[in-house]
């Protein structure tokens, strides 16, 4: 076939293919832009993920974690919800955690009544074996947290009993 300086025709089925791809592209971008505002609380929705992923990492992290103490031991042996075994835990741990930070700021709001719904939440839906718990704020850098374990604040917010109406 002579050539005069020109592309030949392209043929229908690849510029179909084209533009779906340019569609299903473009869909993908927004998609992803707007999942963290059409869902409040989830902070990526796979396969879309959010653009600030790594601009987050060297600052410092504050967030509320939730000490477990298993049954008929002393507070020292205290166990992190997110490391905590299957006898004191169930259930996704990570929407587990999102219950914690609710709780801890509405604890740290003088919210009573959002902070009884959400510890019946947790308890419900997180626990198991009824233990006493600590819920603790933590503010640290996470580099100097993985180098030597220091945080640079913690504070107990409130102590519960699986169960019991008030906090200690």
């Amino acid at each position: 076939m002579p050539t005069n300086g020109t592309n030949p025709p392209t043929p229908a089925p690849l510029r179909l293919l084209r533009r779906r791809l340019s569609l299903l592209l473009l869909i993908y971008f927004f998609a992803g832009s707007a999942s963290q505002k059409l869902i409040p609380g989830v902070d990526e929705i796979f396969p879309f993920f959010g653009w600030s992923l790594f601009s987050k990492v060297p600052n410092v992290d504050q967030r509320y974690d939730l000490l477990l103490e298993p049954q008929g031991s002393s507070g020292e042996t205290a166990i992190s919800f997110f490391h905590a075994p299957g006898n004191l835990v169930t259930g996704n741990r990570y929407i587990g955690r999102k219950v914690i930070q609710k709780l801890g700021k509405a604890l740290d709001r003088g919210e009573a009544e959002r902070a009884l719904e959400l510890r019946t939440q947790l308890e419900q839906a997180y626990l198991l074996g009824k233990p006493r718990y600590h819920l603790v704020f933590e503010s640290y850098h996470p580099l100097e947290k993985w180098r030597t374990g220091e945080n640079r604040e913690r504070r107990q917010v409130a102590t519960f009993q699986y169960g019991e109406p008030d906090a200690r």
